[in-house]
């Protein structure tokens, strides 16, 4: 379990640490993005610190086998999936549905594996 959280922990804040950095071009070369609205290069920043922060807090619960820790990161990513998933029953093409589902349902709600997990497994 520690290495899922590693990995989504580093993919996330990988992300965020784009977004903070080329906010411009975060926005022109993410798939699908362009297709929400004009680019706000401040609120792509903001976002992106959330990506970071949730990045950090799965790292801290591989490493410290908090669960606490786990839950709070997942709050912002398992909420970022869901809505996603939500916004899939409104009608999208299957591409965006697949893209959807593997770039940010699936790593934003695989971290509750851990929570799920025997308390031995996490470490």
């Amino acid at each position: 379990m520690r290495t899922l959280l590693i990995l989504i922990g580093l993919y996330q804040s990988a992300n965020g640490v784009f977004m903070l950095g080329a906010p411009a071009l975060w926005y022109a070369t993410i798939p699908g993005v362009t297709e929400t609205g004009p680019s706000n290069p401040h609120f792509i920043r903001d976002i992106g610190l959330a990506f970071i922060a949730a990045g950090v807090g799965l790292f801290l619960g591989a490493f410290k086998s908090d669960r606490r820790t786990v839950l709070v990161a997942s709050i912002f990513l398992g909420g970022h999936a869901l809505l996603h998933l939500a916004e899939l029953l409104h009608g999208t093409t299957p591409m965006d549905a697949l893209r959807d589902i593997a770039l940010i349902a699936v790593p934003g709600l695989l971290p509750l594996a851990a929570l799920t997990a025997p308390e031995r497994r996490i470490a």
